[in-house]
């Protein structure tokens, strides 16, 4: 049976950010997407995010032969990416202290590799559910994952926009890396927080399944962000496997 990916992405400034800091790549023949978000309040994340893109699709093979490879190459290419932000901004004194958070994806054939930096996201729509894939590179979510339940709202908010990795932010990165068998008719959603953070799991959920084609559900889901709250850049890739 043959296996097919549909692919479109999308990409908004929001209601309240005078400059795009999000950027996103993919290429279809190599089953690659990829998603960043630059860093809010540091210099030049416009700068960070396209860079880290162009360094991953540069960067990655366009054949990978090894079934079990997909997972390393996307993080060789992430950190490949991490030193080029990191090297630019040492040697560039506009854009000192630039970084960008990073989600990608690689579609083998039978699985989808995912490996992230940061707080941008991936889900997988599968049976009508929608499935979380990554965790975030956050203080709120280290403390949770530490078992600690008594956070204030004010904590809650404080310590989910401190991340504890992200592009350009060190010297050496190490991504996350998860795989998915893939099966028909799943859907794969690679966002911002500018949409995961501003739109519940049943809004987003909503939005992929009444929606036909990848391209009405990316503009579905910016639009929905901007309606929600427009605070911050809104981008995002939804993969379909037909």
């Amino acid at each position: 049976m043959e296996i097919r990916i549909r692919a479109a992405a999308s990409s908004d400034v929001g209601r309240q950010r005078r400059t795009n800091e999000d950027a996103f790549g993919f290429d279809l023949d190599r089953g690659l997407f990829v998603v960043c978000d630059g860093v809010g309040g540091a210099t030049a994340g416009e700068v960070a995010s396209r860079a880290a893109v162009d360094c991953v699709l540069s960067r990655f093979p366009y054949t990978v032969t090894d079934p079990n490879a997909g997972g390393p190459e996307l993080q060789r290419a992430i950190q490949a990416a991490n030193r080029a932000v990191y090297k630019a901004a040492a040697h560039e004194p506009l854009y000192q202290g630039m970084c960008t958070t990073i989600v990608a994806a690689h579609f083998d054939g039978a699985r989808m590799w995912i490996a992230h930096v940061g707080d941008s996201r991936a889900y997988l729509l599968r049976s009508q559910s929608l499935h979380r894939l990554t965790d975030d590179h956050s203080q709120l979510a280290r403390v949770l994952r530490e078992g600690d339940r008594h956070i204030t709202p004010d904590q809650m908010a404080r310590w989910d926009s401190v991340l504890t990795q992200a592009i350009g932010a060190s010297e050496f990165v190490m991504p996350a890396v998860t795989m998915v068998q893939v099966h028909l008719g799943d859907c794969f959603l690679f966002a911002t927080d500018g949409i995961c953070k501003s739109l519940s799991n049943g809004e987003m959920l909503s939005l992929l399944l009444t929606t036909s084609t990848p391209e009405q559900a990316c503009q579905q889901l910016v639009d929905a962000a901007n309606r929600s709250s427009g605070h911050d850049n809104a981008t995002c890739i939804v993969v379909e496997i037909d």
